[in-house]
């Protein structure tokens, strides 16, 4: 059996399912290839507060609201020689989710998009030819074939799509185990930093907990898999967060996972994206892998339509996404190491050292500058480090050419600011001003206190800066 399809999507976790549901959104013809059955056990059961936009904008909002997951109102930390509870009862609580039932809700809702969905399904590694992808499957029916124009790698961290990874981080290895829920373990996250290692714990809908110990994997090397049972078992003994685990029973053996930070380097393609785990990971410490793969599958759907629908803008859609895919590793790779950093401050062994900076090829930058208020008496003019230049600008359809400002303390280009295109304003910024004289210029093109805001921003970047 062949299947024609314009674009062909491999892996139905979060990443490539919103990838799909996107793209069929936008009136793209898609299949995708998810090899395992679900509901599937997959680690990853906490999710922050910021996901509710993403499924709120996807949707999902309503359907993982009934989903029975448990709200997780911050966490517990024991971390730089102290205790502290952070998020407890402030705004929105996060998620802590069962992944097998989570990733089942979003590739249903894909499938109910117009998703055409293979299921258990194994796909072989795709061949590029003239026209796309030819992609070998393994189904329960015998060998069929996909032929595609598009191919979105969202498989995960898995071999055999020709990846090439770089990692962001110094190795991290994860031991985990799933436990009965001990008497009085609240839905909050656990984070606790130990010797040479740090654990991480989350209570789950059925009265499970699944406690984490992460590792430098060299602490495993040669160990048989009693050996690292035992490890684990000793590591979590020593835990004030989690040790309450060990008086109840454990369910299923001690697992392992890698945990390092990854960022695929080969570039985007016209034929190509890759998305998720497939893309970049990052530290587990941020708790935003779900999040993170959600909001680049919506950017990569995006991506796409733009490259079959307007080809004069594959060059510019292909940097936008490169470039978005290197601000998530920079960012994340930075809170790591200065998390991590905290830790060395009151215990500086090895294993704390190596992830207390991230990696020289991240590139991570941020300037240290106090903060101060906008003064009302001094000149203030353009920072010589701020540029206007042409940049790709995502809509909800199309990458599109737009004029953006860059500035190395701002995370990604800005095009707008409250609704505003910023590089105009700036326009009038050709000479030193006062404050109010700025504000005066500006007066016919946004209203005065949008003004006074978009101001201050300028400010608190120092994008503008006092004149000397």
């Amino acid at each position: 059996m062949t299947i024609e399809t314009e674009i062909c999507v491999i892996g139905g976790g979060p990443a490539g399912a919103v990838t799909a549901m996107r793209l069929a959104h936008l009136g793209r013809r898609v299949c995708l290839v998810e090899r395992a059955g679900f509901p599937r056990q997959h680690v990853g059961e906490s999710l922050a507060p910021s996901i509710w936009p993403i499924l709120e904008m996807l949707g999902l909002s309503g359907r993982i609201q009934q989903a029975g997951f448990l709200p997780a109102n911050g966490s517990v930390l024991h971390w730089g020689g102290t205790f502290e509870r952070r998020g407890t009862g402030e705004g929105q609580a996060g998620l802590l989710i069962d992944r097998g039932r989570f990733d089942s809700i979003v590739l249903n809702s894909a499938k109910e998009a117009g998703v055409r969905v293979l299921q258990p399904v194994r796909a072989y590694r795709p061949v590029r030819n003239n026209q796309g992808w030819n992609i070998q499957l393994k189904t329960d029916e015998g060998p069929s074939l996909i032929v595609s124009n598009f191919l979105v790698d969202a498989a995960g961290r898995q071999a055999g799509l020709g990846r090439s990874y770089r990692s962001a981080s110094a190795p991290l290895l994860c031991l985990y185990a799933y436990w009965r829920a001990p008497t009085g373990f609240g839905a909050q996250a656990r984070v606790e930093a130990g010797h040479s290692h740090w654990y991480w714990s989350a209570l789950l809908p059925d009265g499970i907990v699944n406690a984490m110990v992460f590792v430098d994997p060299v602490t495993c090397t040669g160990l048989s898999p009693s050996d690292r049972r035992d490890l684990y078992l000793n590591l979590l003994a020593q835990s004030t967060l989690l040790s309450p685990c060990l008086e109840h029973r454990r369910i299923g053996p001690v697992q392992r996972s890698d945990a390092t930070s990854l960022c695929e380097v080969a570039p985007p393609a016209p034929d190509l994206l890759r998305v998720g785990e497939a893309s970049l990971t990052v530290d587990p410490l941020s708790s935003q892998g779900v999040q993170l793969a959600m909001g680049q599958a919506v950017q990569a759907a995006t991506v796409v339509n733009t490259l079959l629908l307007r080809p004069e803008d594959t060059g510019i859609a292909l940097t936008f996404y490169n470039n978005r895919q290197l601000e998530r590793v920079r960012a994340h790779a930075g809170l790591a190491a200065d998390f991590y950093a905290r830790q060395q401050r009151v215990c500086d062994t090895d294993f704390w050292a190596k992830r207390a900076t991230a990696c020289s090829w991240v590139g991570c930058h941020s300037e240290n500058f106090e903060e101060a208020e906008l003064p009302r008496t001094e000149h203030l003019i353009l920072s010589r480090r701020t540029r206007i230049e042409e940049a790709g600008i995502q809509t909800d359809t199309f990458i599109q050419p737009g004029i953006v400002v860059v500035h190395h303390n701002l995370p990604r280009p800005v095009a707008n600011i409250e609704g505003i295109p910023l590089a105009p304003l700036l326009g009038l910024l050709k000479k030193p001003a006062h404050a109010q004289d700025i504000l005066s210029r500006w007066s016919g093109v946004v209203d005065a206190q949008k003004a006074k805001r978009i101001l201050a921003w300028l400010w608190r970047n120092r994008i503008l800066v006092a004149a000397r």
